[in-house]
């Protein structure tokens, strides 16, 4: 895509598959629904009033997503924002179809977005951080509006630094070729975006995994994270990688490897005084 301006180039990029966008993307943006699963847990205190901003949210996709997971009505308003036409037509059309009077598209660049109600309780950058050229804007426009107990939310494929955190850790032929695959459909999947986010947020949840995507063999899977941070020291930081499973063991019932959520998941593992927990960490 040779257009200088980066809105032509995702008009140009999605005009001819917009109307199939949410259907081929679910074959790969993994991280996608874990995020979405992971916010609406965080945010079950808040019951009403709450203000959504979805960055780079496209099709209006993760909007129908998190109705599986909590009440949109709980929302005073949803924003969809988005800078490709093609994209929010679709976002606009959904909404009509599913009957949401809170939920709002607006055309608009993230780095210069204004949010009307002042502060928003939960932001969302779902596979739209690595499209962002200037994310560094992008990321202080959106925190300028986030509540000072708002959560901000990432899911996006990546590649670690040289030298990163231990469960993001690459070696130099896998960050070599994850990033020239992306980087051909403009999509930067550098340690830098994330890096940037971790200097202004404290960390409260972060999942490293690994998923097929179209075209590529399926034993090549694409390195992807889900990231929730806040501006408050979280009590616990929740950090989990994929491990492989053990090539035997005792016959008893192994409760996933660190696959999951744990916040969410206590109330299905509801541990008793006569239980007993092996943990590896």
């Amino acid at each position: 895509l040779k257009h200088e301006d980066h809105k032509q180039r995702l008009d140009a990029f999605y005009e001819k598959q917009a109307h199939a966008y949410d259907r081929f993307r679910e074959q790969f943006l993994w991280g996608r629904k874990l995020l979405l699963a992971a916010c609406a847990k965080r945010l079950e205190h808040k019951t009403q009033g709450m203000i959504w901003v979805d960055i780079g949210g496209g099709t209006g996709e993760n909007v129908l997503y998190m109705s599986q997971y909590m009440d949109l009505d709980r929302f005073k308003a949803v924003y969809i924002v988005d800078l490709c036409e093609p994209l929010c037509k679709v976002a606009t059309k959904k909404i009509k179809e599913q009957g949401w009077t809170n939920v709002h598209v607006v055309q608009h660049d993230a780095c210069k977005f204004d949010l009307e109600e002042g502060s928003a309780d939960l932001i969302t950058f779902s596979y739209s951080l690595s499209m962002i050229p200037a994310f560094h804007e992008a990321v202080d426009r959106s925190l300028a509006y986030l509540a000072e107990e708002g959560l901000f939310g990432i899911a996006d494929f990546f590649v670690s630094s040289k030298y990163d955190n231990p469960c993001r850790q690459m070696n130099w032929g896998s960050r070599w070729f994850w990033r020239s695959i992306f980087d051909m459909d403009n999509i930067d999947i550098g340690p830098e975006r994330r890096q940037y986010v971790e200097t202004r947020l404290r960390r409260a949840y972060e999942y490293n995994g690994f998923g097929t995507i179209p075209y590529v063999p399926k034993t090549m899977k694409a390195p992807y994270f889900v990231w929730i941070g806040t501006k408050i020291a979280a009590d616990s930081v929740e950090l989990e990688a994929p491990k492989p499973k053990p090539v035997a063991f005792p016959p008893t019932f192994i409760y996933s490897v660190s696959w999951e959520d744990p916040q969410a998941d206590r109330p299905i593992l509801n541990v008793g005084p006569g239980d007993v927990v092996l943990t590896f960490t």
